[in-house]
Formats: C-alpha cells, structure tokens, sequence
C-alpha cells in the first residue's frame, strides 16, 4: 500500500489502484463543475480529471492552494472520460507493508471512503467506484453543456 498525506487526511491506498505518482501539471479548471472538480490535466497525453479530495470528504473543507504530487488513480469503470483520475495530495507517498490484523475499521461513514485505524491514526481508503461514479457523471453534463 501507499500511504499519503491531504489537508485534512491520511490516505492508505492499495499499491493496484495507483496507475502513477506524477509530478503536478496545469490544471484546466471547467465552467459550471462542482466545486470538489478541479478541471482537467495532461498525463500521458490524455486528459484527466482532477478530484479535490478535501472538497469531496467535507465541502466546508479549504481547498489546497498547490499539491507536491498528484496521485494518478486506475479508474476502468470510469464512463464517458479517461480511464484515470487524479487527486492532488501535499506529500510523497511511501510504501507501508499492511497486515490485515492490524488494521480496524472505524464506524464513521462516507460515500467515498472507508476510515480505518491503523498504527494508532485514522486514514481513509478511497471507494474508487464511488470516484468514477461522480466524475463520470460530471463530465457527462460538462459535455452536453459545452455541446
């Protein structure tokens, strides 16, 4: 696994999901997307989504003004755009070796993460589906609006 750092959280994120950790790049902000969408950005010569996780978890959250990396997610279930997502994060992931029995689920709930415990501080996984789900959708109606 990964582990990473947010404004406001901790990720643990397992090492398959990841397609890349990538330098940070311009981001094309988008007319009328939600808040928590920042726009898109050029990697591998495809356009990406890029998620504000903060704004996601918590609207009332601070948006980040810059990030040190942008953590580039698999997302094949992602319909209508690039099969890609990418979250902003302030830190360099490490690598963390995860054994299941150290690991406790918390009773807090989300639409787009699951908070565990783990070596005593809280860290959220990412529901990736729950990402494609909204992005998908979002990038649907971007394009019928500019349609």
């Amino acid at each position: 696994c990964l582990t990473l750092s947010f404004l406001s959280y901790k990720m643990l994120i397992p090492s398959v999901s990841v397609a890349e950790v990538a330098e940070p790049g311009d981001i094309e902000p988008q007319l009328g997307a939600p808040e928590w969408f920042a726009g898109t950005m050029q990697w591998r010569e495809q356009e990406v989504p890029v998620v504000v996780l903060e704004k996601v978890m918590n609207t009332n959250a601070s948006k980040p003004k810059q990030y040190r990396r942008m953590l580039i997610l698999n997302a094949p279930g992602n319909k209508g755009c690039a099969p890609f997502i990418a979250l902003g994060c302030q830190s360099i992931p490490s690598v963390a070796l995860i054994e299941e029995e150290n690991v406790a689920i918390t009773d807090v709930e989300s639409k787009v993460a699951v908070y565990i415990k783990f070596a005593g501080e809280t860290y959220i996984i990412p529901k990736v589906e729950s990402f494609e789900k909204i992005v998908s959708n979002v990038m649907k109606n971007l394009a019928i609006r500019n349609n």
